[in-house]
């Protein structure tokens, strides 16, 4: 059974190490899909609707065919398949060409001529929700009510000693993932190779094999570096199949990366949230009831889930009733933590106004309502408010927050506020890695893991090092192929409790066959051997040694090789965390400006602990993202994004990020967890609520920008908000 080294033998676990890939990318020589360059390389293009909704009678490739350049067209929709015929929301694909050149691929999408027949669209979910709105979607603009119930709802809102009562709400954030979705395939016969900017090369494979009706095995996929995914790039994506039809068809390798407008329009987002809420306390701060129907877009006939109250806090009695909306626009995917943001922002917005009520401190009444510790009186390892609240107080200077409102002169007012995460992330049992140590002494680790721009190439080589007892230098992580042992996709932060489990157990395995070689050269027994600093040596007074590379010599001819499957009790599942904010609001202009943001956060088991605080670091600014700028924006009469680009369609800049201060609670006894979705999501909810405790008025909808601000305090003026 493996294990991990005891703390104080490590040389490398639960360091901050730098990236490996640091030097590559910054020199702009790492590969990304789409610096792959192939002989004879043709450009792909993609032709998508114009319209939010309609029905394509026809579409004539001819005129694009006979351009000069043009090497292959299709058309991605065919117009006698009825329902299928249909496009439902803006950018939705229709035809597709490759040609030598960039230009004569746009060139050419401008000359296929679609008939459409424009159709009634949705753009709002008020609009979706409106009796007399037109049926676009066959199961109708609106799905049936789903319920989850615990206790007595009702007759809980009777005994709350304190209400609140609001509408609380979050916009959709698409994503935008600084490399566009996409890649370049090649085929050789009849086998086909991809070069993929995606979270999950074996995914992909068999996604893209599926949708080509070919074998998983004549389908490799590589993605030895990608810029961002955050979620969305965990599907296949129809634009790589399109790519690989047209590669098919021209008999050359085809490139097809979406554009900046393209990458906002159909790659996914955030879904929006809206929770019309009753919730209540008795007179000691006693949480009571939460009582809420929430409803929510996650565009074109995709769900918005989201579960309130935010399960790290106690109400005895909780209803919810939501439904999903549908407009025409681009459907939801995943996204960093799905739904969690969402009912974050809305519990912890409702605790600081029962707060205000009760008028008590909102971090004891939080204390007061945490989920209860197990029957001898101890919080779950991965479950610690209790002992992380005060830390993040104690560093944000809690002690002198000030009631709701800031009484200081003058319009720039400051204020404080605070949120809790959870997660439960767990490791795949399904992952595989082969570690191999030839004669020469280089030792490789091979896994299907993919480096999504989290450090996951670094801990492979981390994990393989420490095992071996050799400086980082002298192993090779080789990741992001196909070719390599399975490893699951890169979400729902479940890589480092897949991959480095899995790296550990392969590695032993390998440190034990080398042993069982070399043991009769040193006269001990294998299980008496250690790798160490370089060296093999047998463990006791007078034992010999080698170093690491004549000890592979004694391999002759023949490396060592194994292949080790993921095994219990490397890792753990969950973890939880909290933030506090600090902020300043002229509230002449509506304008905030963060501060500073605490964060304190169970890591687990550190491995990197470098990559561990940048993990927390990106999280935080994604989630400023989602609190104070980012909002997808349609056009109710047509239904098309306005803000389609990164001057319109807002995100954080360098001067609008504040001290991020990242307290990362080593737990080494649980073995690793997951840490790439928690710091996301409790960022908005603790800016709002610092928001509201410097302007006196409650923040109830995201994202908080100048006019939001200016709105609220309007409507405080004009007799409250409710």
């Amino acid at each position: 059974m493996a294990s991990w080294p005891p703390v104080p033998d490590r040389t490398l676990i639960g360091k901050s190490i730098k990236r490996l890939d640091g030097p590559v990318k910054t020199q702009g020589t790492a590969k990304y899909a789409y610096d792959i360059a192939r002989p004879g390389l043709l450009y792909g293009r993609l032709l998508g609707s114009p319209h939010a909704h309609a029905r394509v009678r026809s579409i004539d490739l001819s005129a694009a065919k006979k351009l000069p350049g043009v090497r292959a067209a299709l058309a991605l929709v065919d117009p006698a398949a009825g329902e299928a015929a249909k496009v439902r929301y803006q950018g939705e694909e229709v035809a597709a060409v490759a040609a030598v050149t960039e230009e004569i691929a746009e060139d050419a999408i401008r000359l296929i001529k679609v008939d459409w027949e424009v159709l009634p669209h949705l753009a709002t979910v008020e609009q979706a929700m409106r009796p007399e709105a037109p049926a676009v979607f066959p199961k109708g603009n609106v799905s049936q009510v789903s319920e989850r119930v615990e206790g007595n709802a009702d007759e809980a809102l009777g005994k709350a000693t304190h209400l609140v009562e609001g509408l609380y709400s979050t916009q959709v954030q698409t994503h935008t993932s600084l490399e566009t979705h996409g890649g370049v395939c090649e085929w050789e016969g009849e086998k086909l190779t991809a070069w993929v900017s995606t979270q999950a090369v074996h995914g992909a494979r068999d996604g893209i094999a599926k949708a080509l009706g070919i074998p998983q095995g004549d389908v490799r996929v590589i993605a030895d570096y990608m810029g961002g995914g955050f979620g969305s790039k965990l599907g296949f994506d129809r634009q790589v199949v399109v790519a690989a039809r047209l590669a098919k068809e021209a008999g050359a390798a085809v490139k097809l990366m979406l554009s900046r407008k393209e990458e906002h329009l159909v790659t996914g987002n955030r879904p929006s949230s809206y929770a019309r809420v009753k919730a209540g306390a008795d007179a000691s701060g006693k949480f009571v009831v939460f009582d809420a129907e929430t409803w929510g877009t996650g565009g074109a006939g995709q769900g918005a889930g989201f579960t309130v109250p935010y399960p790290v806090y106690v109400f005895p009695s909780r209803r919810q009733r939501h439904r999903d909306v549908y407009i025409n626009a681009g459907p939801q995917r995943a996204f960093r933590a799905p739904g969690h943001p969402q009912a974050c922002f809305v519990t912890e917005t409702v605790i600081d106004e029962l707060a205000d009520r009760l008028r008590m401190d909102p971090l004891e009444l939080r204390l007061r309502n945490l989920q209860p510790p197990d029957a001898s009186g101890v919080d779950a390892p991965n479950r610690q408010w209790r002992k992380y609240f005060p830390m993040g107080a104690e560093k944000i200077g809690w002690s002198k927050r000030h009631p709701t409102g800031d009484a200081a002169p003058g319009p720039l007012k400051r204020g404080l506020g605070c949120a809790a995460n959870i997660w439960a992330g767990s490791g795949n049992p399904q992952t595989r890695a082969a570690c191999e140590i030839t004669p020469d002494g280089s030792v490789t680790m091979r896994i299907g893991t993919q480096d999504i721009g989290t450090g996951t190439r670094t801990l492979v080589a981390m994990i393989t090092a420490e095992t071996m007892g050799l400086p980082l230098d002298a192993v090779q992580a080789a990741i992001g192929d196909t070719n390599h042992p399975f490893a699951p996709g890169s979400g729902g932060s479940i890589t480092v409790g897949s991959v480095s489990p899995t790296v550990r157990v392969a590695a032993e395995a390998a440190r034990a066959a080398l042993f069982a070689r070399v043991a009769p050269a040193l006269g001990a027994d294998p299980t008496a051997l250690e790798a160490k600093n370089g060296r093999v040596s047998a463990t006791g007074a007078g034992g010999k040694s080698l170093s690491w590379r004549d000890a592979c010599k004694l391999l002759g001819t023949e490396p060592v090789s194994v292949q080790s499957q993921w095994e219990k009790g490397l890792s753990d599942v969950g973890t939880s965390g909290v933030q506090f904010a600090d902020v300043e609001v002229d509230i002449e202009t509506g304008v905030t400006r963060v501060k500073k943001i605490v964060c304190v956060q169970d890591a687990g088991m550190i491995v990197d602990r470098l990559t561990a605080e940048s993990q927390c670091i990106g999280g935080i600014i994604m989630g400023l993202g989602f609190a104070l700028y980012e909002n997808r924006i349609l056009d109710r009469n047509t239904g098309q994004m306005v803000n389609p680009n990164m001057e319109f369609y807002l995100l954080p800049g360098m001067s609008d990020i504040p001290e991020i201060d990242v307290t990362l609670v080593d737990q080494p006894e649980r073995g690793v967890v997951g840490l790439g979705e928690p710091p996301t999501i409790s960022t908005a909810a603790a800016v709002a609520n610092a928001v509201s405790n410097a302007i006196g008025v409650q923040i109830r909808t995201l994202p908080v920008t100048p006019q939001a601000v200016l709105s609220a305090l309007e409507q405080e003026r004009a007799g409250g908000t409710l």
